[in-house]
């Protein structure tokens, strides 16, 4: 039977998780306003996009169910700034 296991390192590591999609949104909404992206490389965001999904199927498998969605959670802030890294990165300027 699958029954959700409330440990404090769930709620600890859900409420980090939560801080860290709060940190990212400036950076995607800056992004999408000057509609340019000069931090990261490309390889920084798709990386840590693809290992916060790797964590949140690790979480999943150890029954940390809300931290694996709020690591879902980042993993899909850091997807959008791949997305946009490589949308305004290969945009032609005259």
């Amino acid at each position: 039977m699958f029954l959700p296991a409330f440990m404090w390192q769930d709620t600890a590591l859900t409420v980090i998780n939560f801080l860290f999609i709060l940190t990212l949104i400036p950076a995607i909404a800056r992004n999408y306003r000057l509609k340019d992206v000069k931090s990261q490389s490309l390889y920084t965001y798709g990386s840590t996009a693809i290992l916060l999904t790797v964590m949140s199927f690790v979480f999943f498998t150890l029954e940390f169910l809300l931290t694996t969605l709020s690591t879902c959670g980042t993993a899909i802030t850091w997807y959008i700034l791949t997305y946009q890294k490589i949308k305004y990165s290969s945009k032609v300027t005259p």
